[in-house]
């Protein structure tokens, strides 16, 4: 009996270290034929490169680096649409984050080059099978701007509303901020203005002088010149380097024009003047001698400045009334 139990104990010892074996056999076929597969690559032949990818793909567990292979190759080719479908497995098999982060750009850029029905189809797919919160939240970033750059803005804000549960307060703002920015694009100009009120009240120093251009286009579409007029202001005042000057002077002369203050209208477009290139020059000139003419018809030259109010003249003001 005692030899039947020592015949089985070594029985059961050759089979695992015969498995062994060929577990290292395979695993030293495999790091082979990946170093084909990069030597093949390295030549441009790509062909014979993809025919070793998909034999190792049916038998490799490291199928992330395999895709990333046949995605590059695509690439390469131009060929935009299976270069995106093999980054997007590459992205849904890998689970090293950073290399996620990775290939989520190469993803990117392919996608943009597909058609966009296509692109759209393969995106939404990558997302439902996305797992982890980082893979999903990458590709309905990707997905959002795809929308965005085919005019969906509504479709847009509904993948930034989700993704705005999914994210930290850090990141919030910026969604705000793009939600704000895709409504503008809908007209949905009252919406726009409650997502950016409490946005601007926290005066944040590096978004500010975007939201309140935001805030100066929602309100002169409504035609509420008076608030339109404020965020203007402060954007003239406060933000001299603004990348939108032109649009913020040209904004203050309209209003200061339908406020009938032609005087403030002429200095914003002189100023607009100073700015400009030669074509909007002429046009400018135009404008110019326009409010030129009205300040003349107007004949009350003078009462331009009673929206004008010196410190000198406050001071004034303020004796007189203490001595009353």
């Amino acid at each position: 009996m005692r030899s039947i139990v020592i015949l089985f104990v070594i029985l059961i010892f050759c089979v695992n270290l015969s498995a062994q074996n060929v577990n290292s056999s395979n695993i030293n076929d495999i790091q082979y034929s990946i170093k084909l597969i990069k030597f093949y690559i390295e030549k441009n032949e790509y062909d014979t490169a993809l025919e070793y990818i998909d034999k190792t793909l049916e038998v490799s567990a490291q199928k992330d680096s395999l895709f990333i292979f046949k995605g590059f190759i695509y690439k390469d080719q131009e060929d935009w649409l299976k270069a995106s479908e093999c980054y997007a497995k590459a992205i849904l098999y890998t689970q090293d984050e950073q290399l996620i982060n990775e290939v989520l750009v190469d993803f990117e850029k392919a996608i943009m080059l597909v058609s966009p029905l296509q692109a759209i189809d393969i995106v939404s797919s990558a997302v439902t099978k996305a797992l982890i919160p980082q893979k999903h939240t990458g590709f309905l970033y990707i997905l959002a701007s795809l929308y965005e750059n085919n005019q969906l803005y509504s479709e847009a804000n509904d993948v930034y509303n989700t993704i705005i549960l999914e994210v930290d307060e850090s990141e919030k703002y910026s969604l705000q901020i793009k939600i704000a920015t895709n409504s503008i694009f809908q007209k949905e100009y009252n919406e726009t203005l409650n997502i950016l009120k409490p946005l601007i009240a926290e005066n944040d120093s590096i978004n500010n002088e975007k939201l309140l251009f935001l805030d100066y286009i929602a309100n002169i579409s409504l035609e509420r010149y008076e608030k339109a007029k404020n965020s203007l202001l402060r954007l003239y005042l406060e933000y001299p380097n603004h990348p939108n000057r032109i649009e913020i002077l040209s904004g203050l002369a309209e209003v200061f024009e339908w406020e009938q203050q032609y005087l403030m209208s002429w200095y914003m477009l002189n100023e607009l003047y100073k700015i400009s290139n030669e074509a909007q020059k002429f046009k400018l000139q135009n404008e110019i001698e326009q409010i030129k003419k009205r300040i003349y018809e107007s004949n009350k030259v003078n009462d331009q400045f009673k929206y004008l109010k010196p410190v000198f003249e406050e001071d004034i003001h303020k004796q007189i009334s203490d001595k009353e």
